[in-house]
C-alpha cells in the first residue's frame, strides 16, 4: 500500500482472484498458494515502485532472535578450544565475550595471552601492542608464566641450543632484565623449565646475586635431565657468596615483600613461629603469588591463630576483604568450618567442596588453577581415589551440572598433561569424562575434536564389547544431533580411527558408517572429493564395496565422477614434496595414498620419530611443505621441527585431529590460498 496502493494502481490491499483456467494464474497459485496480489496501472512505474520496495528492503537490519549464552559456557568452549589447539574456535568465543561486553578489556587480554600461550606462538605474544601495559599490572598467576615462557623462547633459547651460558647470562643482565623486571617477582613453585630457567638467571646475573634462589632451583625434583644440564651451567657461573648476616625474620620476609621478592619471602615465613604478623605477612604473598598452595598455606596458619587474634587480625579491611575472597561470602556463617578447607588440595576435595556448595562461587576458577598446579602424581599413590572421583562426580550431577560441564576443559587438561597419558589405572575416569562431554556438547567442533581425542585413548588401553559398542553409541548420538556438511571430517576422522584398532563389534561399527553414508547422501552436492575418497578408503578398508551401491544409491556414480574425473586442487602439488609428521602411521598412509593418486608428480615423505634427527631435519628444510599433526606430536619433535624450519619456506601446516579428513583438508585450505 505504501510504495504501490493507489498512487501507481487500483490496488487497495485485497488477495487476487486466480483465474486457474489460465495456465499463468494456475502456476502462480502452485507457487504460492493463492497468496499472490495483482496490480492494474502502468507496468512501468509499478515495476519500479517494486524494485524501491526491494531496495528499502535490503537496506533494513535484518534481526535474529539469539538465546543469550551464560559467560561461564563461552569461557567452558573457549577453554576447550584451547586444549583441541582449534585457534579459529578459540577466537570465535573471544570476539562473542568482546560484542557482548562480557568482560573488561583487561580480562580479553588476560584470555588472549593464554591463547596465544596455549598455542605457542610466542612471537604473537612479545609483539602484542599492550604488552607494555601487562607489564606495569598485577596479572594472573597463568598471564605471568606465559609471558615468562614467551620471553625465554623468543629471547633466550638460542643461547641454550648454542650451549653458550655465560653469553645468555650478559644478554639477560643488559637487554632482558631492564625490560621485562616485573615478571621476575613470582615463580611461585613454578616447575615450568622456561620460568626455571628464566630465575636461574635472575640468580646469577641479578643485581645482587641469589645464591639462595640458585640452590632452591637447583633443589627441584621432576626436572627433565637435558633441562637440568642447563640449570647447573648456569649457576656454575655465580660463585659462592657469603650469606648475609640473619635478623629477625619477620623483618627480613617484610623487607623481602617491599622489594617483590614473593617467593622468598613465603619460604622464610614458612619456618617462622605462628604469630599474627606472621599470618599478615603470608596473606600478602598469597595475594602476589596467586597460587592454591600459598593461599592454603595463609589459612592454614589463620585456623591455627586464636579467635582474639583472628579478630584482630580482621580489623584491617584488607586483611578481611581478602579472607572473604577465599572463604567465600558466607565466612560469617561458616565459622564452624576451618578456612583453609575452603581451597581444595587435588581434585577429589574439590569435588566434596563442591557437593556441599553447588553454588560455590570460585569453583570454576579453583578448577582452573588445580588443572595446573595439581599432580597426576598423586592419584597412583591411592588406587581408590578414582573409584571415589567418579561416585562423587555422579552423585552431585543433578545439583551441580553446569558447573561440571565448564570445569570439563580443566579436568582434560590435568589428565592429558600426564607424561604417561593415557593410563590404564584411569580407564574408568576417562569413560566419566566422555560421557560428561557427549552430555554437555552443544556440537562445538573443539568437542568434537576432544571426543575423537578421548575416544583414541580408551581404544589405545583396550576394553570390552560393552564398552566399545558405548563409544560407538556416543558417536552415534553426536552424529545424529549434529549431523552437516560441516561436520563430515569430524565423522570420517572417528571412523578413521576405529579401522586402526580391534573391533569387537563389527556390525555396531559398520552402523555408524551406514549413518555417516546417509548423510553423504543427503548432501552429496556439499561434499568434496578428499572426502569421497576418503570414504571410499574407508568402505575399502572394512571390506564393504560390493555395499557401496547400496549406501549412497544414486550417488555412487556421483562418487566415481568425483574420483575419476573431477579435476582437483591436489594438481598443485605437481613436482612438489610433502612433509607429514605424526605418529599415527597407518593414517599418514591413507593420507599419501590419496594425494599421490590425486596428483603424480608429488613426492610424500612420512615421519613418525618421536625425537629429532638428521634426516627428519633434511626433510623438514627442504619440503615445500610441512604437516604436522599436533594431536599425535611429542614435544620434543614438535619442537625440532619448528626450529629446523626455514622462515623463508611455506609456514608448518598444523592438524589438531588424528585422522585423515583433518589432514587433507588443512592441506586443501593451505593450497586453495
Amino acid at each position: 500500500m505504501a510504495f504501490i496502493g493507489p498512487t501507481y494502481s487500483t490496488f487497495r490491499g485485497q488477495r487476487a482472484k486466480l483465474n486457474l483456467q489460465d495456465p499463468i494464474e494456475a502456476a502462480v497459485y502452485e507457487f504460492t498458494g493463492g497468496t499472490a496480489v495483482k496490480f492494474y496501472g502502468k507496468p512501468q512505474e509499478v515495476w519500479a515502485a517494486l524494485e524501491r520496495m526491494r531496495r528499502v528492503d535490503e537496506r533494513q537490519v535484518k534481526r535474529s532472535a539469539e538465546f543469550p549464552r551464560p559467560t561461564g559456557r563461552v569461557l567452558r568452549d573457549f577453554y576447550m578450544a584451547l586444549q583441541a589447539g582449534d585457534r579459529i574456535s578459540a577466537e570465535k568465543e573471544l570476539q562473542y565475550l568482546f560484542d557482548r561486553h562480557r568482560l573488561d578489556a583487561l580480562n580479553l587480554l588476560f584470555l588472549r595471552v593464554q591463547l596465544l600461550a596455549e598455542l605457542e606462538q610466542w612471537r604473537d605474544l612479545v609483539e602484542l601492542p599492550e604488552l607494555s601495559n601487562l607489564l606495569q599490572i598485577r596479572c594472573p598467576f597463568a598471564v605471568t608464566q606465559a609471558l615468562l615462557k614467551a620471553v625465554y623462547r623468543i629471547h633466550l633459547q638460542r643461547f641454550e641450543e648454542d650451549n653458550a651460558p655465560s653469553s645468555a647470562v650478559a644478554y639477560f643482565r643488559e637487554v632482558i632484565f631492564p625490560r621485562y623486571s616485573n615478571l621476575f617477582t613470582v615463580r611461585a613453585g613454578s616447575k615450568i623449565s622456561e620460568v626455571l630457567k628464566l630465575f636461574m638467571l635472575v640468580a646469577v646475573g641479578g643485581e645482587p646475586p641469589k645464591p639462595a634462589l640458585r640452590d632452591e632451583l637447583l633443589a627441584t625434583l621432576g626436572i627433565d635431565e637435558s633441562h637440568r644440564y642447563y640449570l647447573q651451567r648456569l649457576a656454575a657461573l655465580l660463585p659462592d657468596v657469603t650469606p648475609p648476616s640473619q635478623g629477625d625474620p619477620l623483618q627480613q620476609a617484610e623487607q623481602l615483600l617491599r622489594n617483590g621478592d614473593y617467593d622468598q619471602a613465603f619460604s622464610l615465613l614458612c619456618n617462622v613461629r605462628l604469630s599474627k604478623d606472621k599470618v599478615r605477612l603470608l596473606f600478602q604473598c598469597a595475594y602476589e603469588l596467586q597460587t592454591l598452595a600459598v593461599e592454603k598455606v595463609a589459612l592454614q596458619a589463620f585456623d591455627k591463630l586464636n579467635p582474639e587474634d583472628q579478630n584482630a587480625l580482621q580489623t584491617v579491611r584488607w586483611n578481611r576483604d581478602y579472607l572473604v575472597q577465599l572463604w567465600g561470602n558466607d565466612a560469617e556463617v561458616n565459622k564452624e568450618t576451618p578456612a583453609s578447607e575452603s581451597v581444595p588440595s587435588n581434585w577429589l576435595q574439590w569435588l566434596s567442596k563442591l557437593d556441599k556448595e553447588p553454588h560455590w562461587e570460585r569453583a570454576l576458577e579453583v578448577a582452573r588453577q588445580g588443572s595446573t598446579e595439581w599432580d597426576v602424581a598423586d592419584w597412583l599413590s591411592e588406587p581408590s581415589t578414582v573409584k571415589q572421583f567418579i561416585q562423587l562426580q555422579e552423585r552431585i550431577f543433578s545439583n551441580a551440572e553446569s558447573v561440571l560441564h565448564n570445569a570439563l576443559p580443566y579436568l582434560l587438561a590435568f589428565f592429558q598433561k600426564d607424561e604417561q597419558f593415557p593410563r590404564c589405572e584411569f580407564l574408568p575416569l576417562y569413560c566419566c569424562l566422555l560421557e560428561l562431554l557427549v552430555l554437555g556438547t552443544q556440537g562445538g567442533d573443539a568437542d568434537l575434536i576432544l571426543f575423537n581425542e578421548l575416544a583414541v585413548a580408551l581404544l589405545f588401553l583396550g576394553m570390552d564389547g560393552a564398552k566399545y559398542i558405548e563409544i560407538i553409541d556416543y558417536a552415534l548420538e553426536l552424529w545424529q544431533r549434529f549431523a552437516a556438511p560441516k561436520k563430515v571430517d569430524w565423522v570420517l576422522d572417528f571412523i578413521d580411527v576405529l579401522v586402526l584398532y580391534p573391533c569387537p563389534a563389527k556390525e555396531k561399527r559398520e552402523q555408524l558408517l551406514f549413518a555417516a553414508a546417509d548423510t553423504l547422501r543427503r548432501f552429496a552436492g556439499r561434499i568434496d572429493e578428499t572426502q569421497w575418497r576418503i570414504f571410499r578408503s574407508l568402505i575399502k578398508d572394512l571390506t564393504l564395496e560390493e555395499s557401496l551401491p547400496n549406501l549412497l544409491g544414486e550417488e555412487a556414480n556421483l562418487v566415481e565422477q568425483n574420483l575419476d574425473f573431477e579435476a582437483n586442487i591436489f594438481q598443485k602439488l605437481k613436482g612438489k614434496s610433502v612433509l607429514i609428521y605424526t605418529l599415527t602411521e597407518s593414517v599418514a598412509l591413507r593420507v599419501k595414498a590419496i594425494l599421490e593418486a590425486a596428483c603424480q608428480g608429488v613426492t610424500v615423505y612420512l615421519s613418525h620419530d618421536k625425537g629429532g634427527n638428521d634426516r627428519l631435519r633434511q626433510w623438514v628444510k627442504n619440503s615445500d611443505i610441512v604437516v604436522m599433526v599436533t594431536a599425535s606430536a611429542k614435544h620434543a619433535a614438535t619442537g625440532f621441527i619448528e626450529a629446523n624450519r626455514p622462515s623463508h619456506l611455506a609456514p608448518i601446516l598444523l592438524v589438531n585431529s588424528k585422522g585423515s579428513a583433518s589432514m587433507l583438508r588443512i592441506i586443501r585450505q593451505y593450497l586453495a590460498k
